[in-house]
């Protein structure tokens, strides 16, 4: 489900970063299909609760996803950044659409 690879096949990478003060496991949360949207990876380093989604899904997909996954589990957040990436590289992406979207 995640790969600690530093590239993917995937065009696009999603940032997912919950405001939330919990930090919930939102990979047990996951359906079968939101699963299959591509590779799941938590940001171990981050503050917040932040994943990254490595998908060729469009943003408007994710952005709906990651809304019901939230609303589904009944997770105590607020609101979420979710930011778009270009590119399969770790090190060099290329921001797309950054946004801020509240649930």
């Amino acid at each position: 489900m995640s790969q600690p690879n530093t590239l993917h096949p995937q065009a696009y990478c999603y940032y997912i970063e919950l405001t939330g003060s919990e930090r919930p496991d939102l990979l047990t949360a996951l359906t079968t299909s939101e699963q299959e949207l591509g590779d799941w990876e938590p940001v171990q380093a981050a503050k917040l609760p932040t994943w990254r989604l490595w998908t060729d899904a469009n943003a408007d997909t994710i952005r709906y996803t990651v809304a019901h996954v939230i609303a589904r589990s009944a997770l105590p957040q607020n609101a979420y950044w979710l930011l778009q990436y270009k590119g399969t590289d770790h090190g060099h992406p290329r921001m797309l659409h950054p946004q801020f979207h509240t649930r």
